[in-house]
């Protein structure tokens, strides 16, 4: 269940409160349950308190939203604009792509966020590949920067600002 909101979620779905929540959870539900990727878990006992996903990707540019849509109250046209925005910096060439990636608030802070970027470095290393993500976050640039992601572009969805971060293949 999500804990808090970032910054980005709030402005896509136009607050924070239960309606919201349950938006947001539905579209994490679908993404991890219907697109292909890995997901990993953290648990204590039979809890979930950590979650990540990667996904290998080829790249690719995206179309632009479509400006005869425009609906700014309608939910589906925001995550779109979201989505297209975001997909604009997918690298081109092969990749892994994190995200999303979470711990629940009572669990930051006790090394399962970094144990899961420890695991998902491994496993991109492994293959000899870069690694891309996006945040929304000051906190995270810095937590990504720490396991050697650096920030390539950066762009404003809805006056939040969001970052595109790449991490070299290692050898």
């Amino acid at each position: 269940m999500i804990k808090s909101f970032c910054p980005l979620h709030v402005a896509v779905f136009q607050g924070k409160g239960e309606k919201e929540r349950m938006e947001i959870e539905k579209m994490f539900c679908e993404l991890f349950n219907e697109l292909p990727g890995i997901v990993l878990l953290a648990k204590e006992k039979q809890n979930i308190i950590g979650v990540m996903r990667m996904k290998s990707c080829q790249g690719s540019k995206a179309a632009d939203v479509s400006k005869d849509a425009i609906d700014e109250n309608n939910i589906g046209w925001r995550k779109s604009v979201w989505n297209m925005e975001w997909d604009r910096h997918d690298p081109l060439e092969q990749h892994w792509h994190l995200g999303p990636i979470g711990v629940l608030p009572s669990h930051q802070g006790s090394g399962i966020g970094s144990m899961l970027m420890g695991r998902f470095c491994r496993e991109v290393d492994a293959c000899f590949a870069k690694a891309y993500l996006e945040t929304d976050l000051d906190k995270n640039v810095l937590f990504y920067e720490r396991f050697g992601f650096k920030v390539v572009f950066e762009s404003e969805i809805f006056d939040v600002k969001n970052r595109y971060m790449l991490r070299d293949a290692k050898t």
